[in-house]
């Protein structure tokens, strides 16, 4: 192992303008690809391999991932693919610019279907803050929100979601249900599945901010200028908050985990962030780095993985949900 590449790597850190579990620590793309090696040394994954991200934004955590793998295995890398999902020019670009920079290729594909040809032996791809990006619809006392110029109208629930609920709900408490429907979640999952298939032996993982079953309310959260304005103060100023301000809602995991199911896929873990991560080895490998490292460098490392796992940081209301081939 590299250490000493690790080392250096661990000094430089993430310059970000936003706070995730990618910006938090190193160690977040660090675990990500001690698993890999994890689920290869088990036989559940074979080389040759694809590693696969989607919504890679602008490339840290797909960097971070390559530099571990290059820096805790020998022969893994050269037998290894990258690929990212992005359907921006501009950001795919960004990523392949960045992969360069460290001596990696990296294949930019707009879609999944474009996935399939490219994908090996076997896959490992992996997600972070995706399905709280897909658009949803809001639905509270059997109706459903619209937005005509500006101003908010409910109306009846359409059959496309009467049909969506089933998958979590028995009939007679749709009529109650409140909160977001993320509707063409099912679409992408089943594309997502089918190119997977490509691979005889595939494991999935995401991450995102949410929890097992739904709310019970409509979660809709707006940020804005260092605010969060909940589903009341959006709808208090639509007109001026409308296609102005980044939206997110609570990604719902049993739904996500019975559409993907439903698609042939079969869960290996689900639990809160720091479980994932430990799960995936994250305490090993803060091991090797205190082994291998100044104190005074292990030392701050461990503090930033810290918030990976703390209940105060991302460790309890993110939670992981880690999926492999049939």
């Amino acid at each position: 192992m590299a250490i000493k590449a690790i080392i250096e790597r661990l000094k430089l850190g993430h310059k970000r303008d936003f706070y995730t579990s990618v910006s938090a620590s190193r160690c977040f793309g660090g675990t990500l690809a001690f698993y890999v090696l994890s689920l290869l040394e088990e036989g559940v994954l074979d080389l040759p391999l694809s590693v696969v991200e989607i919504g890679a934004g602008e490339g840290h955590l797909l960097q971070d991932v390559v530099l571990f793998l290059r820096d805790l295995s020998c022969g893994v890398l050269e037998h290894t693919s990258f690929l990212s999902v992005e359907p921006l020019s501009t950001l795919a670009t960004l990523q392949q610019q960045r992969l360069q920079k460290i001596h990696a290729d990296l294949i930019c594909v707009p879609n999944l279907e474009a996935l399939k040809p490219h994908l090996q032996k076997s896959t490992f791809l992996y997600c972070n803050e995706l399905w709280d990006s897909f658009p949803c619809e809001i639905v509270q006392d059997s109706q459903m929100l619209y937005i005509d110029s500006s101003k908010p109208i409910w109306r009846p629930l359409s059959q496309a979601i009467l049909d969506f609920l089933s998958h979590t709900h028995p009939l007679e408490k749709i009529a109650s249900f409140k909160g977001c429907v993320p509707l063409t979640w099912e679409g992408y999952i089943k594309d997502l599945i089918s190119s997977l298939q490509a691979s005889p032996k595939w494991v999935l993982v995401s991450f995102d901010y949410g929890q097992y079953g739904a709310r019970g309310g409509v979660d809709l959260r707006a940020y804005t200028q260092h605010r969060v304005l909940d589903f009341a103060d959006i709808l208090a100023n639509l007109e001026g908050y409308y296609q102005q301000v980044d939206l997110t809602y609570d990604v719902n995991f049993q739904l996500l985990e019975k559409l993907l199911h439903k698609q042939g896929a079969h869960t290996l873990f689900y639990g809160t962030q720091s479980a994932t991560l430990i799960k995936m080895g994250l305490t090993q490998l803060l091991a090797l780095l205190e082994q291998n490292t100044p104190f005074t460098l292990y030392s701050k490392e461990a503090l930033k993985a810290r918030s990976l796992i703390s209940p105060e940081g991302f460790g309890e209301r993110f939670k992981g949900l880690i999926l492999g081939s049939p």
